[in-house]
């Protein structure tokens, strides 16, 4: 075709809120236009690229033996129902009804379908394995889409799904596929590692993701630098190197004024004490209902998926103003660990070794001076990598 007949709609500037390079570039280059927040027109170039990219994961998916299908992105409310994700999904979920009020979502994956399909079709273990993929598209209602089509709201996605008669078959096939996935990104000539990751709420014991490593990402990785291992921070393990003070060094317990203060840096400025020296309380709730309190350093920050995985409930959040008050007696930031029979408390390594540490007195404009875990905790659940 000539260039003259080709919508090649090029741009001589960058949209105001292409928010990275690769928005910018690809609207100047008449790839794809935005149509609306996390929504995006892809034109016969994109479209060209795009397809290069399904040719080269299709190679890899097909040479391990994996079948391409087509599964339904308007799903049943009863699949979801019956593997306890469509209450616990949030938001991003897009629900909807048809004429007759039978409700449906949009689906952002498609682990219900698959498994449905695999059980009613599948008859005999001898059928297995077998493994099962689809590129499609798919919607996530992202509360702040960003990075162009990276993180758009509707997105063309590969998933493959596998299934074993054993988990010994399945491990093996998972280092299959792991490999499919090294070639297909290095066909692609991106720069990448892959990392060890959190499996989630619906993962099992491997999870693995492929990071193209990139001055505007939004992820932090640790690896070595000695060996080929790495994991993204909420997987990064931390070593359990604190040791528990000896019970001689506590001493005994007081109570002071934080004069309005409460968040820990500013209660810190105020004594005059490092942030070290501190516990953080923090309320969350299972499934709304059920309080568990995660304790951490002054310095550092709780990851909730390490939290998650720690409590075993994925379905796992902070807890409101509301729900802090009626469970610690207080407002939001002067509550302690201390005085809640029967909610668990699970500590971060670090808090063992805090000695004579300042926390919340559970009492509006009170912090407690010389908590020792050891001894104000003797029932604590445990600790635990929590950062």
């Amino acid at each position: 075709m000539k260039l003259s007949k080709y919508l090649l709609p090029t741009l001589r500037e960058a949209p105001s809120d292409a928010d990275n390079v690769s928005a910018q570039l690809m609207q100047r280059a008449g790839m794809i236009r935005k149509v609306s927040s996390g929504i995006y027109d892809w034109l016969p170039l994109g479209l060209r690229v795009l397809r290069k990219v399904e040719r080269i994961v299709r190679a890899e998916l097909d040479g391990i033996g994996g079948l391409e299908v087509s599964l339904p992105v308007i799903q049943p409310k009863g699949l979801w129902v019956e593997t306890g994700r469509w209450p616990v999904y949030g938001k991003e979920l897009l629900r909807l009804k048809d004429r007759k009020e039978a409700e449906f979502c949009f689906a952002p994956t498609a682990e219900e379908v698959v498994t449905d399909l695999v059980r009613r079709e599948v008859r005999s273990w001898r059928q297995l394995p077998v493994m099962l993929y689809q590129i499609g598209l798919k919607f996530r209602d992202e509360i702040r889409p960003r990075f162009g089509v990276m993180r758009a709201r509707e997105f063309l996605m590969k998933d493959a799904y596998s299934f074993h008669a054993d988990e010994a078959d399945a491990t093996a096939y998972y280092k299959t596929i792991y490999e499919a996935y090294r070639r297909i990104f290095s066909r692609c000539g991106l720069k990448f590692k892959p990392v060890e990751a959190q499996s989630g709420a619906i993962g099992g014991s491997y999870s693995h993701e492929f990071m193209v490593l990139a001055e505007t990402g939004e992820e932090t990785i640790v690896s070595c630098t000695k060996c080929d291992y790495g994991a993204n921070i909420e997987r990064a393990e931390i070593k359990d190197a604190f040791k528990a003070p000896e019970a001689s060094a506590f001493k005994p317990l007081s109570e002071f004024d934080t004069k309005g203060k409460t968040t820990v840096a500013d209660v810190a400025a105020l004594v005059g004490r490092p942030l070290t020296d501190f516990l953080k309380t923090q309320l969350y709730m299972i499934d709304g209902k059920i309080p568990v309190i995660a304790l951490m350093r002054g310095d550092h920050e709780l990851h909730e998926a390490k939290l998650a995985a720690a409590v075993g409930a994925p379905n796992l959040y902070r807890a409101t103003p509301v729900q802090y008050e009626t469970v610690m007696g207080c407002k939001v930031g002067f509550g302690g660990p201390q005085g809640h029979p029967g909610v668990a408390i699970y500590a971060d390594f670090s808090t063992r070794a805090v000695v004579n540490g300042v926390s919340g007195a559970n009492k509006d404009g009170v912090h407690t001076d010389n908590f020792n875990i050891a001894r104000e905790l003797p029932s604590i659940k445990g600790f635990f990598d929590l950062r």
